[in-house]
């Protein structure tokens, strides 16, 4: 594997040697076995044990028992002397109470929004010296991922996981409206057209036909940034945003798909038709779900940019800089982002990997009763969008999204006052934040 350091393929030489009872293994012309103990090159050849922590921001990032079959598995096999503690992220265990008590984990696991918290908390490191040292190769990555991730000319962490993005819908409910399924290459239009017909009433019980994310989930499809970095203000007066919030509220004023949780309304009620979101499939496999028939589609798209979704939450793992054993940890990131290991990600958890494999691509759930028959190449009919870098001061903006798009939706006020107020509201709050 790219990246095993010498040193540590010499051990495995060496120890493997003195098991087999290869030549060498005895003293010439004595028979007799030689002291290990007085050998200083036995002593060199095995590595000391090394023990690390790994947190995820929560827990959705990597389940316990996927923790087990990504990281603690394959590490017994590949680098015996290397054991990686998981740390469940709860009351005390945040990144913050960990930062104060000053006991951060080796290992963070954060998606594409956490940066620039952990950023100015001040506990990355750039990683691009021990990716040299330890001759690890980057080229196994698609070619947009690690572009996506750079922040300054420095690289912080590794992708091991990518959310893509995708319509899914529930099967039964198709079928009892008799509505034709979802297909990958519809614009939101074709999107508007199929939520009508799902959007009813069917013996007292209310039916929605469709529902995104969040109030801001398709500017990300846009690529429309939230704020001006340089002048660090709103910047959401534009017409792109817009013509989003317009989108919006025309989906959410459909008669019968009023908004309400996409979560609760896809999964537990099941009353919602469709969801627009990024990858489900680690939720879906709990056991609660399994009666759920659903399938997926590619997310829908804007007319002028055909097939483009928002863009990929990758999931990342970096070194925190406090660690004791950087090269350890780092030889723990190139093992979860190896083709092996992508693999069996791939095919027994369901994530997206960021590698240019195609059969990696293609296994998607191969080993997931969840997932046959499924039509797992809508992940990967659609490309993300680019991203755009995300700021401290854009969660101030998106709060005030959710404050002011319910006046909007509610036809309250218009699309220039909702800019206006959310532009007001949110400067006032980045004004705050930057005199703490």
């Amino acid at each position: 594997m790219n990246g095993r350091r010498t040193f540590a393929c010499a051990a495995l030489a060496a120890l493997t040697a003195f098991a087999s009872g290869c030549p060498g293994g005895q003293s010439a012309g004595t028979g007799e076995s030689p002291d290990n103990k007085s050998d200083p090159a036995s002593k060199a050849s095995a590595p000391e044990p090394v023990k690390l922590k790994l947190q995820p921001v929560g827990a959705g990032y990597l389940y316990e028992d996927d923790f087990q079959l990504l990281v603690a598995e394959p590490l017994k096999k590949k680098y015996p002397h290397i054991t990686v503690e998981y740390v469940v992220p709860g009351k005390g265990t945040m990144i913050d109470d960990l930062v104060a008590a000053k006991t951060v984990p080796d290992l963070l696991l954060y998606g594409i929004g956490n940066y620039t918290q952990y950023r100015d908390l001040g506990i990355l490191t750039d990683i691009t010296p021990l990716l040299g040292k330890l001759k690890i190769d980057l080229s196994r990555f698609k070619p947009w991922v690690l572009d996506n991730i750079k922040a300054d000319g420095k690289l912080y962490s590794l992708p091991y996981a990518m959310n893509t993005n995708a319509i899914y819908y529930n099967l039964d409910l198709f079928d009892k409206f008799g509505v034709p399924y979802p297909k990958s290459g519809m614009t939101w239009d074709d999107i508007i057209e199929t939520t009508k017909r799902l959007s009813r009433s069917d013996n007292g019980v209310p039916y929605k036909g469709f529902m995104y994310l969040n109030t801001y989930w398709l500017g990300y499809q846009l690529s429309l940034p939230f704020t001006d970095p340089a002048k660090k203000k709103s910047a959401i007066n534009t017409d792109g945003w817009s013509r989003v919030f317009q989108l919006m509220k025309t989906i959410d004023t459909i008669p019968g798909n009023e908004r309400g949780s996409p979560v609760a309304d896809f999964y537990d009620k099941r009353t919602l038709a469709m969801v627009g979101a990024y990858n489900l499939v680690p939720t879906l496999k709990q056991e609660k779900y399994q009666t759920l028939r659903w399938d997926v589609a590619g997310y829908p798209s804007f007319k002028e940019k055909p097939n483009i979704a928002p863009p990929v939450d990758l999931h990342q793992i970096t070194i925190s800089n406090s660690t004791k054993h950087p090269e350890e940890a780092m030889l723990v990131i190139d093992m979860l982002t190896s083709e092996e290991v992508q693999l069996i990600s791939a095919r027994r958890t369901g994530r997206a990997s960021p590698l240019a494999n195609k059969r990696v691509e293609q296994e998607l759930g191969a080993e997931m009763e969840l997932i046959k028959g499924k039509n797992v190449t809508a992940f990967f009919d659609t490309q993300p969008a680019p991203n755009v870098v995300f700021a401290n001061e854009d969660i101030a903006v998106q709060r005030s999204i959710d404050k002011f798009y319910k006046d909007f939706s509610s036809g309250s006020i218009d699309v220039n006052e909702l800019m206006q107020k959310i532009g007001e509201d949110a400067n006032q709050a980045i004004s705050v934040l930057q005199n703490k």
